[in-house]
């Protein structure tokens, strides 16, 4: 899929959504899912931002729980991080549908917040995992990968099949905190991106780029919504700095769901 087509899938969006003025989502628009996704049921996309904890099931791992931090309610505070999105739970079905493309290898979560995907990735024995974010938001990582047996101070047991896990701060574009990362075989990014600057989007696409190997693979989870011509950047970006994007699909979403998830592969250029 080529810059031309994203293009004409972001006009195509915009004009969806002047049609229909879809409100933004609240607390009280925010419609409820179901916290269990197994491995042949539905890849629910609705998250519900009213629980403290999520919980994602797959045949191949059994479970992983993340924790919700709901406390900054009323503070004034920024929640993207504090919460789980809508292409958390797609992505990680892909995953566990796709185990070979983290298997053995070492994968890094950008804009991790409660770390799902990342976590799953460990799950599925990735040899190695960072959950990264920006520095004030490491403290939620950290919690979820002890939730789920990765604390930082443990590491894997010798011949398990699931993989270490560490929390580190990557904000986008700081050389400093990009190069203590390094470079790693898989970037995941997971509905990262939703009306930011363009300075920042073109940020997110330079910060995979620095990251990923060059035989290695960006797994990039985004949701066309109502801020879809703010996060065009992005998108221009990846098309100076990667391969034209193989478009992935995902088992179990839901037909209503299944145009508004963009699904893409990145390779370097």
């Amino acid at each position: 899929m080529d810059l031309f087509i994203v293009k004409k899938s972001v006009e195509n969006t915009v004009e969806n959504t002047a049609v229909n003025e879809a409100p933004p989502r609240t607390e009280d628009t925010m419609p409820a899912c179901t916290v269990k996704v197994h491995g042949q049921g539905t890849a629910a996309v609705k998250v519900d931002h009213t629980v403290d904890s999520i919980r994602f099931e797959h045949p191949s791992i059994g479970e992983v729980t993340v924790r919700q931090d709901l406390e900054f309610r009323g503070e004034g505070r920024d929640a993207t991080a504090r919460l789980c999105w809508d292409a958390a739970f797609p992505m990680a079905q892909f995953l566990c549908e796709h185990a070979e493309s983290v298997r053995g290898r070492d994968v890094v979560e950008l804009g991790a917040g409660p770390g799902l995907p990342g976590l799953v990735a460990a799950k599925l024995g990735a040899s190695r995992v960072t959950l990264t974010d920006l520095p004030s938001e490491l403290e939620l990582l950290r919690t979820n990968a002890s939730l789920n047996g990765f604390g930082e101070e443990d590491g894997a047991d010798e011949g398990s099949s699931s993989g270490r896990v560490d929390v580190a701060a990557c904000t986008w574009g700081d050389e400093a905190q990009m190069s203590a990362v390094g470079k790693r075989d898989v970037v995941v990014c997971s509905d990262v991106l939703y009306g930011h600057h363009a300075d920042v989007a073109r940020a997110l696409a330079r910060t995979m780029r620095a990251l990923v190997r060059d035989d290695g693979i960006c797994l990039v989870a985004y949701f066309s919504r109502e801020k879809l011509m703010h996060d065009l950047a992005f998108f221009e970006e990846c098309d100076l700095l990667f391969e034209d994007p193989v478009q992935r699909t995902v088992a179990g979403v839901d037909e209503e769901d299944k145009e508004d998830l963009w699904f893409f592969e990145y390779r370097p250029k």
